[in-house]
């Protein structure tokens, strides 16, 4: 019973402030203020059901099942304590019981959004992929809002296609195209297989067997679908991502068949405005990565003289020729791209104006702009940063936010596994070294509580991007500046976590460029890094040594020739390149096959790396779902899961597992003293 002094008004203010505090990380007050409600009435199930959360955000997973069972031993009806013994579970490697749990609780609340989506990770790690997107879905149809929920049911689809109309499925994709955290690469087996079947597309999927005239005839004349008219076709072409071969050859077909009579007869587009638009959008953000002929070439030259004789005379162009022109070149591009932006353009070309203009006249401004933290004098640095000043990488619009958590929290999620040494990280200071546009700073600016970002890049475009997507998005808490990492030893800051993913395999010595890290890691901190598999990367290496061999360079044009050709040069390469979401846009593209400098590494060499820091190892941060569990079934011998000769088998047989690169966490200890010899870094590839 309650202590007569202690009112339930009093009980409740308690756990609401035990509940803010474990939502803000202050997991110590939260134990705190929930332990007291306990200790003044034992049958308060929403202060043990606190408890238990805290203590599995800490990996004390036997503390939390206890904390969790004894607020369903007080109320067997309450659905957050399920949801906590089914996550206890899970995060054990006790599947079993975590089937077994989510039954009983699906019983009792077969419509629960939240349930539903922990038997999708579930099912997800089970390897049911099938059953997982169903119980996704029934989750987002709980909750629709919910971006957790979303970007697990698209996330689940991907390289899912449909043999026939899916209107109900459709239905359910379309309002997430464009929402924070929906890549559109999840959705797009979907997606497109679903638009072969659209009525107005049917008929032009044989553009290529329609001659060329015929097909500009049907513009002109308006015997044409109505594309216009198809809400997914939109939808679909202004996010960017093509992946089917039939489509990609549609819209070449319907750009190539547009431009002559945007030259000649502009007026004769306006009723295909709309689409041509979503289409400029799309090419836009492919970054023009489509074969170009000949002929186009010379027309394109024409439209961009006429487009100019209109500014001369302070006209606006015809809004055809402009949208034509965005089909093929960057508008943003143009030396009379101030003028352009300064005038009112007809109210359907608004995002198209937006995108190829507008932001990126503000982002030339941000880049002139921006403070230079070191020199860059390095060769290999310099070369690298020509690469990423003509293509910013990664291309990205809406993120996934996280939620904000604690250092320790954010390890305990991501190495469940893990013996985590204590991460007592208060407002922690955060270093992203090769942040390119930066949306690693922004996800770190809120998935680490209270914390600070400076985030540096070799590239100005790709910071400029960064910056002003950070602005939009209202972050306040991250410094962008140019640098290089072979120099980062000049700051004078320390920082708690260091994050650098992708980066150090682009340096001429990779381990010259860790060691820059390590001096600015503070005693007690940690480090995210991302570096290049062998095993994964076995046909990139491949088609680097054709583009070699044939003596492909790496403009736009060249890439664009390489991806028309490698086909009919290697067949059985080609086919498996064209499968890379990388195969859909240039910069994707060229980070992939052409980069001008890359390392690659075995399990093994990043032993050795590693021990040449001084660091100690905590784990890999798997990305594909019940790997890790396959992981620990094979290997019951290796508890953490840090066996390095146990990761090279176990890679061999999934040779994909880190396709987008090793990602491991490393830990400074408080007592860390440098290496007075560290090992000589030998290249592991090039």
């Amino acid at each position: 019973m309650p202590d007569s002094d202690d009112q339930p008004s009093d009980l409740a203010r308690l756990q609401a402030a035990a509940e803010a505090a474990a939502q803000s990380g202050d997991l110590a007050q939260a134990i705190a203020l929930a332990q007291r409600v306990i200790a003044i009435d034992f049958r308060q199930p929403a202060s043990h059901i606190t408890l238990g959360q805290v203590h599995l955000a800490q990996g004390e997973l036997a503390a939390a099942h206890q904390s969790f069972g004894t607020a369903l031993v007080l109320d067997q009806t309450l659905i957050d304590a399920h949801i906590g013994l089914i996550r206890t579970s899970i995060m054990g490697g006790d599947l079993t019981t975590a089937q077994a749990l989510l039954a009983n609780a699906l019983q009792l609340a077969p419509n629960h959004g939240e349930l539903r989506f922990q038997a999708g990770l579930l099912l997800q790690r089970l390897r049911h992929p099938a059953a997982a997107v169903q119980n996704f879905a029934l989750a987002l149809r709980a909750a629709p809002d919910s971006p957790r929920y979303r970007s697990a049911f698209a996330y689940s689809l991907q390289g899912m296609q449909v043999a026939k109309p899916e209107p109900g499925l459709i239905a359910l994709i379309l309002p997430l195209l464009g929402q924070p955290g929906i890549d559109p690469r999840w959705v797009a087996g979907i997606v497109e297989t679903s638009l072969l079947y659209e009525p107005q597309l049917a008929p032009l999927l044989t553009a290529d067997d329609i001659a060329p005239a015929d097909l500009v005839r049907q513009l002109e004349t308006g015997d044409f679908p109505a594309l216009q008219d198809n809400p997914l076709l939109l939808a679909w072409l202004q996010h960017g991502f093509t992946a089917e071969p039939r489509l990609e050859r549609l819209y070449t077909a319907l750009r190539r068949a547009a431009l002559p009579l945007a030259v000649r007869c502009p007026e004769a587009l306006t009723r295909h405005r709309l689409w041509l638009a979503a289409l400029a959008l799309r090419n836009f953000l492919a970054e023009y990565v489509d074969a170009e002929s000949t002929e186009e070439l010379v027309l394109l030259t024409q439209l961009d003289a006429l487009i100019g004789a209109d500014v001369d005379a302070s006209r606006l162009p015809a809004p055809e020729r402009l949208v034509l022109y965005g089909c093929y070149r960057p508008l943003g591009s143009r030396a009379d791209a101030e003028w352009l932006a300064g005038l009112a353009w007809p109210a359907e070309l608004a995002e198209l104006k937006r995108r190829q203009l507008d932001e990126p006249l503000i982002e030339r401004r941000i880049a002139a702009e921006l403070p230079a933290f070191t020199a860059i004098d390095d060769a290999v640095s310099q070369t690298v940063r020509e690469m990423y000043e003509q293509s910013p990488f990664p291309r990205w619009d809406q993120p996934m936010l996280p939620p904000s958590q604690t250092v320790e929290m954010r390890l305990r999620a991501a190495l469940p596994r893990a013996k985590l040494p204590p991460l007592r990280i208060e407002a922690p200071r955060v270093l992203i070294a090769g942040c390119g546009t930066g949306l690693q700073a922004i996800i770190a600016a809120l998935a680490y509580h209270r914390s600070e970002v400076l985030a540096l890049d070799l590239s100005r475009a790709s910071l400029a991007y960064g910056k002003r997507k950070a602005a939009e998005l209202g972050f306040s808490n991250i410094r962008f500046g140019q640098a290089d990492i072979l120099k980062l030893g000049q700051l004078t800051e320390r920082f708690d976590v260091i994050e650098s993913f992708g980066v150090l395999h682009h340096l001429q010595d990779p381990a010259a460029g860790l060691a820059q890290l390590v001096s600015l890691l503070k005693p007690g901190g940690v480090m995210l890094l991302g570096l290049y598999s062998e095993v994964a990367r076995r046909d990139v290496v491949a088609a680097r040594d054709l583009i070699a061999r044939h003596g492909f360079g790496d403009t736009p044009a060249e890439i664009r020739r390489f991806r028309a050709e490698v086909e009919q040069l290697d067949p059985a390469l080609g086919g498996r390149l064209k499968r890379f979401s990388a195969f859909r846009a240039m910069s994707d593209l060229r980070d992939l096959v052409f980069h001008r400098q890359e390392h690659r590494y075995t399990p093994e060499q990043l032993s050795v790396l590693i021990a040449g820091t001084g660091l100690r190892f905590l784990g890999f941060d798997l990305e594909q779902p019940g790997m890790l569990e396959a992981y620990a079934s094979a290997y019951p011998d290796d508890a953490e899961c840090t066996d390095f000769a146990h990761w090279a088998e176990f890679e061999q047989q999934h040779p994909s597992l880190f396709a987008n690169c090793f990602r491991f966490w490393l830990y400074k200890p408080p007592s860390y003293k440098p290496l007075s010899c560290p090992p000589q870094h030998r290249n592991p590839s090039g």
